[in-house]
């Protein structure tokens, strides 16, 4: 099962990650990938300057905002599978 991590550590928080997670639990559901792709959260990945810190399996992805978060979110679905 692929997964798809995102910091809610405090810096992450305020720049956006409640509102990413809310978008991609639509993205997976909208995509019929829930049985696929586990979504999880951790806290502080050390990057807080560079955040919002999105791990796609075990690729990091920073300066995520609720923007651009469809835009990485296909990009990756087309660069893994």
């Amino acid at each position: 099962m692929r997964k798809i991590t995102v910091c809610v550590g405090s810096s992450c928080h305020l720049k956006g990650a409640p509102r990413i997670v809310e978008k991609l639990k639509r993205l997976l559901k909208k995509n019929h990938l829930e049985a696929e792709i586990e979504l999880g959260a951790s806290f502080c990945c050390g990057q807080c300057t560079e955040g919002v810190i999105v791990e796609f399996d075990n690729q990091i992805v920073k300066n995520v905002s609720p923007n651009n978060i469809e835009e990485i979110f296909y990009q990756q679905l087309k660069g893994e599978q």
